[in-house]
């Protein structure tokens, strides 16, 4: 029987290495800025999310609203009914904006500094 030992040698080139280092550092931070856009796209689908389910329910209460008014006709008691429940939708939809008008107040800065350019331009030479 006849044995082959095959070997084989690499020689590294130190030029090809550093090359590879800083492509390896560039996908690195290209992967770190995909995953902060990923998790912002992700918040602000949560934020979208939550804000069609609330026009969802809006338009879904007014055509609940539409049907009691239209169940109503001209009872007096079922008229007043509707009327308490429309104020009390009222209220909560004060109440509802009043907390997210904190909220936004409470989280905004009262002197927000002015934005610095990325990539600040410097005025030509007189």
């Amino acid at each position: 029987m006849i044995q082959f030992h095959i070997h084989h040698y690499h020689h590294y080139n130190d030029d090809v290495m550093q090359l590879l280092g800083k492509i390896m550092t560039a996908v690195d931070d290209l992967q770190a800025k995909a995953n902060a856009v990923l998790a912002a796209v992700q918040a602000d689908t949560n934020i979208d999310t939550a804000i069609a389910k609330i026009v969802d329910d809006n338009a879904q209460t007014i055509k609940t609203l539409q049907q009691q008014l239209a169940d109503a006709g001209n009872d007096p008691a079922k008229l007043q009914q509707l009327s308490a429940t429309m104020d009390a939708i009222l209220q909560t939809d004060l109440a509802n904006g009043k907390i997210v008008a904190d909220k936004v107040t409470a989280n905004t800065p009262a002197d927000a500094p002015a934005p610095t350019p990325s990539n600040p331009v410097s005025p030509p030479a007189s």
